[in-house]
């Protein structure tokens, strides 16, 4: 598992977030998989940029 601090990156395109966009938009560890770079904050607020179960 990442810490936080790895967070620092989205997952989906490697632009650098700061840690409270990682902690309002990252998951549960604080990993961002999508950032307003790549995607919309529609996508974002709903959660449709997490990765499913």
């Amino acid at each position: 598992m990442e810490s936080s601090t790895a967070g620092a990156r989205c997952r989906n395109c490697g632009t650098h977030v700061t840690q409270q966009f990682a902690r309002v938009f990252g998951d549960n560890g604080d990993i961002v998989h999508g950032c307003p770079s790549c995607t919309t904050y529609r996508e974002m607020q709903s959660g449709g940029h997490l990765p499913g179960d």
